[in-house]
């Protein structure tokens, strides 16, 4: 499997930047697509007994217990998808008498993903895209019905 990608054109964000080199191309990647939520409980419904909504409910479910147990302050750990953790730090104090909230950062959610995700990640392959090349249509003179734009 590739993952594709494209070239940009972006500042060298690198320190002591050469002249000439204060832009460099890097690779950006690109979507082939989105599988929307229903499309993939159809999948999901498609290779099992269950239907689209009863794959649908479970899903819902599924997120409103991970919503329960994160803010209990649990890891939740989801088999093969990985796992789900609500992750908090702050700057640092001198003495625990000087630390306040006001040091904390904002929430973060934490996903490690599972072996199958983790070791997709590790042996997917990039592939830069490549425009098909379109060919101009030559329109043709006179003769036919469709009225002609000025």
């Amino acid at each position: 499997m590739a993952v594709q990608f494209h070239l940009v054109l972006r500042k060298n964000l690198s320190k002591n930047v050469e002249a000439g080199k204060e832009k460099l191309f890097y690779a950006q990647t690109r979507s082939t697509g989105t599988c929307t939520f229903d499309e993939l409980c159809e999948a999901v419904a498609e290779s099992s007994t269950a239907s689209s909504g009863d794959v649908k409910v479970v899903i819902d479910r599924v997120i409103r217990f991970l919503l329960m147990f994160l803010a209990r302050g649990e890891v939740v750990q989801c088999g093969d998808l990985g796992t789900f953790q609500l992750i908090q730090t702050s700057s640092g104090s001198t003495t625990t008498e000087t630390f306040s909230s006001n040091l904390l950062y904002r929430v973060r959610l934490r996903f490690r993903p599972g072996t199958k995700l983790r070791n997709l990640a590790l042996t997917t392959k990039g592939e830069r895209f490549k425009l098909e090349e379109v060919k101009p249509s030559v329109p043709s003179e006179g003769g036919g019905d469709r009225p002609e734009i000025e």
